[in-house]
């Protein structure tokens, strides 16, 4: 093995060692579920929720810059990474009801949210349930409101005809898919052992949940739930360069008042986290209040 790969995977084992160090398991919500949390520093809240099947420990380098001014949260969904795996609640309704019940616990006020992925969809559901008196900012990390609709004029990730031949890799040999989606969120060479590392982080998600999740997320529409907070919470959307200009064009038909930025890879944080921390600094410096268009 290479010097450098011994290298990546020696750091990836001291970040998950410092993790869990840091990280607690708190008992949650009507059916006492376990999540794991992670919960450092001091300051306003700016809590990270990851996207589907995966982990808290995908925020790592998140944790390090921001943990020093603000009170740092990420955590494991239900049926993801280290929480409770269960075989009831495994959609982004419940999910949302889950994260209001661990701002509770945590005594959150005025949270900055910021999903990646479908945590977008539980941040979507969390604002149709307990509306936005709570949240202080929000971000959306290349999510879109709809999965699957007309490519030529939505603001969608694909049809449906996209999504046939994955949803049934997934059915079928979820290890495969896993890799997969690993190197279809990144844009830069991964050595193996860090792609192994992700790969792993996602198969904690056990097969019916990850199945369960992938549908609520197929079949959702938050359109209207994001136009409905349009001017009312400061809100940034971060994009992949390659659909950037049919979002920000359906961003300014729809939400005019959202800020828009293009990001290189659907995990920029991972790969590129100092260029990815400065479009988010440079949005939680900006006036709170919108600006007209």
């Amino acid at each position: 093995m290479r010097f450098r790969n011994w290298l990546v995977f020696f750091s990836l084992v001291l970040s998950t060692l410092s993790i869990s160090a840091q990280a607690k398991l708190l008992t949650i919500g009507n059916d006492s579920i376990q999540v794991f949390v992670e919960d450092t520093g001091k300051g306003p809240a700016i809590v990270f929720i990851p996207g589907w099947t995966m982990t808290s420990q995908f925020f790592q380098k998140q944790k390090e810059h921001y943990g020093k001014r603000f009170r740092f949260v990420s955590y494991d969904p239900r049926s993801q990474g280290e929480s409770s795996k269960t075989e009831n609640g495994n959609f982004y309704q419940t999910h949302a009801r889950d994260l209001n019940a661990l701002l509770l616990r945590l005594d959150l006020n005025d949270v900055i949210l910021i999903g990646w992925s479908s945590g977008c969809a539980t941040i979507f559901e969390y604002i149709e349930l307990f509306g936005t008196d709570n949240i202080n900012r929000l971000v959306f990390i290349d999510e879109p409101p709809k999965w699957i609709g007309d490519t030529s004029k939505d603001w969608v990730y694909g049809s449906f005809e996209d999504y046939r031949g994955s949803l049934k890799d997934l059915i079928q040999d979820n290890l495969t898919y896993a890799r997969e989606v690993v190197q279809w969120m990144l844009v830069k060479n991964q050595d193996i052992e860090e792609e192994d590392w992700m790969v792993e982080q996602m198969l904690k998600t056990p097969r019916y949940a990850a199945l369960s999740l992938y549908i609520d997320g197929l079949v959702s529409d938050y359109q209207d739930t994001l136009k409905s907070i349009d001017g009312k919470v400061p809100a940034l959307y971060m994009v992949r360069n390659t659909w950037f200009e049919n979002t920000a064009n359906w961003l300014k038909k729809n939400a005019p008042h959202a800020k828009c930025v293009a990001i290189e890879s659907h995990a920029m944080f991972w790969e590129a986290p100092k260029e990815f921390n400065q479009l988010l600094d440079d949005f939680l410096s900006s006036p709170k209040v919108p600006e007209d268009r």
